[in-house]
């Protein structure tokens, strides 16, 4: 029999998590407002900038290829203390980097590092918050990227972007201070804990494979759920890390300070969505289980329509007002994603199903934020963002339309799978 753990410590595991989680946005999108103070100081193009952003998620990518199999196999616990306290520390001697080599190395080592949060802080979450509340939480994590990216906007704000070393020590500090925290406070959850059959006295016997892992990755739906995850990934870090300059450059916002803080409301928004999204997936997935896949179809057609008007808006107020719903619907898919790609694997290839999915989005976010600078050096930076945009938001309302073909079949054999693999009831 599993030992049942209190409400309290269900609500201070998930807080611990999102302030990591947090720190582990802000270290990614501290750049993105200092963009332009860096280029001058370090004598860099939009294409070398691009380099650099590229650089931050295929070494992601990489990282993912070790990150999802090992939270899989050990203690997912652990790997957050020891993953959160170097790239903490990479963060922070980003602050003394003196030319485009070094940035570029700094930037991806850091990125290497963190990429293993996702998959052992949500595999972990799932195996001790019970399913009736898990859109919830998964919302909650959700609204840590837009609270991340407000906190390196605001700081560097704040701070001033001359001064733009000053944030990476920062942050820096504090993602060392949350490691020793996420030691003493968290306690790992048994793999499978949550599932019906284990609850009802039952002992899961499923380990990690790597014939497991290419069995699962012969699933259409988690397939499609990598595809979507992209899209909207693709949207997010697009947004995150280029729109300041975007604002700047065509004179929408009067300086750097101004275009960061104007993103504001675009970040309330993206917690909106969150918060809602996972709302209406606990709610609905009672009614019907393919609800995450209806609000992720519902989330990208509207984003869709959404973006048309943002990229066609040259007045500032206007566009903040634009860019709040833009930024509440596109995060009603952020929970859907991790909901759907956890319905349709077993509890042990949880964290390789997250890597799996960051491995094809870090590497498409990489060649896409490569071109957007090649695009923009060329034909101009609008162009060059609102077309990816656009065009994932298309891509992704596709998926979620093939999935809803595929999903409810595919949670039934997962369902199934699971039921074999529980013994002692």
């Amino acid at each position: 029999m599993n030992r049942p753990v209190s409400t309290r410590y269900l609500a201070v595991l998930t807080g611990v998590l999102m302030l990591v989680s947090i720190i582990n946005v802000a270290d990614k999108e501290l750049l993105a407002p200092v963009v332009d103070a860096v280029k001058r100081d370090l004598s860099m193009s939009d294409t070398q900038i691009g380099m650099v952003r590229s650089s931050v998620f295929l070494a992601a990518l990489l990282g993912q290829l070790l990150w999802g199999p090992l939270s899989d196999r050990w203690v997912r616990k652990n790997i957050i203390v020891i993953g959160t306290l170097i790239w903490s520390g990479l963060t922070w001697m980003t602050a003394f980097v003196g030319t485009f080599p070094q940035l570029l190395m700094a930037r991806a080592s850091m990125s290497f590092a963190e990429g293993c949060f996702n998959p052992s802080a949500y595999a972990l979450l799932t195996d001790a918050v019970p399913k009736r509340n898990q859109g919830m939480v998964l919302g909650l994590m959700s609204l840590t990227y837009p609270v991340g990216t407000a906190a390196a906007l605001v700081l560097a704000s704040v701070i001033g972007t001359q001064h733009w070393r000053q944030p990476f020590v920062v942050f820096g500090i504090l993602g060392i201070a949350l490691g020793a925290v996420v030691l003493l406070v968290v306690r790992e959850p048994r793999r499978g804990s949550n599932e019906q059959a284990v609850q009802a006295g039952g002992e899961y016997s499923g380990h990690f494979s790597f014939a497991e892992f290419r069995k699962m990755l012969s699933v259409p739906t988690l397939l499609l759920a990598f595809g979507l995850d992209t899209c909207q990934a693709t949207v997010n870090w697009t947004l995150a890390f280029w729109a300041p300059t975007y604002l700047t450059r065509y004179k929408i916002a009067p300086n750097s300070e101004s275009a960061s803080l104007a993103l504001l409301p675009a970040i309330v928004g993206f917690v909106a969505g969150a918060l809602i999204g996972g709302w209406l997936n606990d709610r609905l997935r009672t009614r019907f289980r393919t609800a995450p896949a209806w609000i992720s179809l519902f989330a990208m057609a509207g984003g869709f329509l959404l973006a048309l008007l943002v990229f066609n808006l040259f007045q500032l107020g206007w566009l903040m007002a634009a860019v709040f719903f833009l930024g509440l619907v596109t995060y009603l898919v952020m929970p859907s994603v991790s909901l759907i790609q956890f319905s349709v694997v077993p509890p042990e290839m949880k964290a390789s199903a997250i890597s799996a999915s960051n491995v094809v989005l870090n590497l498409v976010i990489s060649i896409v934020t490569f071109f957007i600078g090649v695009v923009s050096d060329g034909a101009g930076l609008r162009l060059a963002i609102s077309g990816a945009i656009l065009s994932m938001y298309a891509l992704g309302f596709v998926v979620s339309l093939a999935m809803l073909r595929t999903y409810t079949r595919d949670m039934s054999r997962r369902d199934l799978m699971v039921a074999e693999r529980v013994k002692g009831i």
